[in-house]
């Protein structure tokens, strides 16, 4: 009884973890990915309904891309905000109109997703990340009419048998971490 128990619970986390991450996949408009990675994103078949609204009044997260590097640090505009990113190992690539995801390359590379955070557009009155298990708001758009949310993983991303690969995801995931509405040293800023 005890071991069904813990099937149960095991296969509801997972189906949790796939309905979370297939908020951040869908039709894709061009990847944009600051590295070529052997190891291709996860493909997932099913969208979120929120995810496929939001790309129906043609909103694109990388329109107006720009990526400036500035001392120590690399500065990820997007449409509507913008990310600072220590100037490391991390890689991003938009995996919807809505969505633009952060990971590690090396974790990447080494056959793991790498995902760090998971940067998505809702509309105004669209609530439904609040399903999601992990998030964070990360603010309300000025430019657009979004909220912006920072979606984090709920597993391992990275090699755990590399020490080095886990010191340098969690300095990464550590910074992103910080990404909340109002956070004074929140990475994520809305532009004006």
């Amino acid at each position: 009884m005890r071991d069904d128990i813990k099937k149960l619970l095991f296969a509801g986390l997972i189906m949790v973890m796939v309905f979370a991450f297939a908020g951040c996949t869908g039709s894709d408009s061009g990847d944009k990915s600051t590295t070529e990675s052997t190891n291709a994103p996860t493909e997932a078949t099913e969208t979120t309904d929120a995810t496929d609204e939001a790309a129906a009044d043609d909103y694109d997260i990388m329109d107006g891309f720009n990526l400036v590097e500035q001392d120590d640090l690399t500065l990820l505009y997007g449409n509507g905000f913008v990310l600072t990113m220590p100037d490391d190992d991390w890689g991003y690539e938009q995996t919807s109109p809505t969505c633009l995801e952060i990971y590690s390359e090396d974790a990447r590379e080494d056959g793991y997703e790498g995902h760090l955070v998971s940067i998505m557009a809702f509309d105004p009155e669209d609530t439904s990340y609040e399903d999601f298990p992990a998030y964070s708001v990360a603010g309300r758009g000025k430019t657009v009419d979004k909220v912006f949310i920072a979606l984090f993983p709920t597993d391992v991303q990275f090699n755990p048998d590399d020490p080095d690969q886990a010191e340098d995801y969690n300095e990464l995931h550590n910074h992103v971490e910080k990404i909340a509405e109002g956070a004074a040293d929140s990475p994520f800023q809305i532009t004006e």
